[in-house]
């Protein structure tokens, strides 16, 4: 499904002489797959161009469950020191609503601790890199067809060397 993905929308990155490369990044892994027998694995040139030239890391869709958004932010944490240039990553999240037994409530409690996870890790302090986060407003042009709903936010995560 990858490949066909790609395929069906090459089109977009190749206008502006770009290629698109999938590879795979297990949150719950501290190391890249360097495998070549596994699908969407990392060569040493695949790893020193991420670690060398990437400034944008993007994540949709990813926050449903706390101990996939732990490693999320472990990865992210863990990639950002290895990184040689400031990066910013972009976040999308949808608040989802649900009624929990626990606090007999309509409660949404995978983003409260999406959330905190984020302001956790602006707090963090390690005398190397410095986390700023912060709400990105989705008053920005449609460039896709979608529903644009109040649960769903996007966040804005710089990290850069302290200096």
């Amino acid at each position: 499904m990858c490949q066909r993905n790609v395929a069906f929308n090459s089109h977009l990155a190749a206008s502006g002489g770009n290629v698109v490369k999938v590879r795979e990044l297990d949150w719950l892994k501290d190391n890249l797959c360097t495998d070549p027998e596994v699908p969407f694995s990392w060569s040493e040139e695949d790893i020193s161009d991420l670690y060398n030239h990437t400034t944008i890391m993007l994540a949709a869709e990813v926050f449903y469950d706390d101990d996939l958004t732990d490693a999320l932010f472990e990865t992210l944490f863990r990639l950002a020191h290895k990184m040689k240039n400031a990066c910013t990553a972009i976040l999308s999240v949808e608040k989802r609503l649900n009624f929990t037994l626990s606090h007999l409530d309509v409660t949404c409690e995978a983003y409260d601790h999406f959330y905190s996870s984020l302001h956790q890790l602006e707090k963090h302090r390690d005398g190397q890199l410095r986390f700023t986060v912060e709400p990105v407003e989705a008053s920005f042009p449609q460039y896709l067809v979608y529903e644009r709903i109040r649960q769903l936010e996007l966040w804005k995560i710089f990290v850069e060397p302290v200096t």
